[in-house]
């Protein structure tokens, strides 16, 4: 018990915070990176995205650590961090089709 109370007390909002503000930097750069793109062999958007997924997901565990236990002093109940554990996994999931469709579909026009 002793190695759970020296986690972060707020790693419980995890899920929260780094999942959806990773979808809005990689939404954002979905828009800018295409032009950047068009002229280049290397597709930055694919690795950007892809990070963007392993953020969530990391925020998700931190989330889904958190789940199970009740930290002193933080005043966050399980059933709270364990949502923000399937937010940040359902984000995942959205940023991986989002990928997904940038394999599939370029943006420069030819």
């Amino acid at each position: 018990m002793a190695e759970n109370t020296r986690l972060f007390p707020l790693s419980g909002w995890a899920g929260y915070v780094i999942g959806p503000a990773a979808w809005a930097v990689n939404t954002q750069l979905g828009q800018i990176l295409p032009y950047v793109e068009c002229g280049a062999s290397f597709r930055p958007g694919l690795f950007l995205s892809g990070l963007g997924v392993l953020l969530s997901l990391a925020g998700a565990w931190l989330s889904y650590r958190v789940s199970g236990m009740r930290l002193r002093g933080s005043g966050m109940p399980g059933f709270v961090a364990s949502i923000g554990a399937l937010l940040g996994c359902l984000v995942a999931f959205a940023m991986m089709l989002q990928t997904l469709s940038m394999v599939m579909v370029s943006g420069c026009a030819r």
